[in-house]
């Protein structure tokens, strides 16, 4: 009988060693890896016309972004400004900061990904026009598909 309990103690003592020996930490979560397949830096450019709007991503660190939007208008005002916000799930969804007729404004601007590029979303806004009222019911515009292309020559 002392023997049979020894053997179980010993059984137990070599279990309990190995578990800490090949005890694996889990990996930390963190923030999502952008790769060369899922960056989206770069230049997308849409022409309407005589108009021309060009997205310029100029850094992008997980799913946050920094960038600029202009939309060149060829007999209206045209704005250009900052962009900043939020890629995730193909949705580019940003604050557009800019000077328009001597104001400065700041408005809500949404894309959608493409294999071409980014269609520019729109919806309804809110009171004061800054901001989406339903991001869900936003209705995707494939006439101003924002393609890849070089902003060199703009």
């Amino acid at each position: 009988m002392k023997d049979n309990l020894k053997i179980v103690i010993v059984v137990l003592i070599v279990i309990i060693i190995s578990s800490f020996v090949f005890y694996k930490k889990p990996a930390p979560v963190s923030e999502p890896v952008v790769t060369q397949e899922n960056s989206i830096k770069g230049c997308y450019v849409a022409t309407l016309a005589k108009d021309v709007y060009t997205i310029n991503i100029l850094s992008q660190e997980g799913e946050t972004f920094k960038g600029t939007l202009r939309f060149k208008n060829f007999e209206k005002d045209s704005s250009s400004g900052t962009y900043e916000g939020t890629y995730k799930d193909g949705i580019l969804l940003g604050d557009y900061s800019f000077d328009s007729e001597g104001m400065h404004s700041v408005m809500q601007v949404i894309f959608k990904k493409t294999p071409e590029g980014f269609v520019r979303g729109f919806g309804n806004m809110n009171s004061d026009g800054t901001r989406f009222s339903d991001l869900n019911n936003i209705t995707y515009d494939t006439k101003y598909t924002f393609k890849n292309s070089s902003c060199a020559s703009l």
